[in-house]
């Protein structure tokens, strides 16, 4: 890929479509069973709590595998795919405490069974994203163009040595001064 290309959004967006078909239907299922089941043990308050703590829990991860899927259009530069991932992830901490204090403060609200759904929703979010992942096999880097006739490159300058073990030219350690062996 050259500066003067355009880069090929076109893989990076079924990579993430690829993510949250395989993470969003699991995590959905589970957050439901888990709540039902904390409803039938801990009565309707309980599980309506542990609905919210799996609504939590979807909207949490959807919502930022969704904006990191709209500001990342070049999945090869890592750098600002980091930078985006890592802002978006620091968004969600923060509006995830403010939606934790906000249901505290509620006084009907059943935090634990909303925490043990909210952390079952997660941990299934997590495997299955995982599992997808590894599924979809998306490259992850550009392969290497073909070295056609590399051993009669102009590119590599008159003075440059080949490295036994990659055949790439390499460049003395001081380009001015020669290199000499000491015994």
């Amino acid at each position: 890929m050259t500066a003067t290309t355009k880069p090929d959004t076109a893989p990076q967006k079924v990579a993430f479509a690829v993510l949250l078909r395989g993470a969003l239907p699991p995590t959905v299922v589970v957050g439901l069973v888990a709540a039902l089941v904390v409803g039938l043990v801990g009565g309707p308050r309980a599980g309506v709590s542990g609905l919210v703590g799996a609504i939590i829990a979807v909207v949490f991860f959807a919502s930022g595998l969704l904006v990191v899927s709209r500001f990342v259009t070049d999945t090869g530069n890592a750098l600002l795919f980091m930078a985006v991932g890592m802002s978006v992830y620091l968004a969600q901490v923060i509006l995830l405490f403010g939606v934790l204090l906000l249901a505290r403060a509620v006084e009907v609200f059943d935090s634990r069974s909303a925490g043990i759904v909210l952390l079952l929703s997660i941990v299934t979010w997590q495997v299955a994203q995982m599992r997808a992942w590894r599924r979809a096999r998306v490259p992850v880097y550009d392969e290497a163009p073909a070295r056609a006739g590399a051993e009669d490159s102009t590119d590599a300058p008159p003075d440059a040595r080949v490295d036994p073990l990659t055949d790439l030219p390499t460049l003395p350690t001081h380009p001015t001064a020669p290199v000499e062996e000491t015994r």
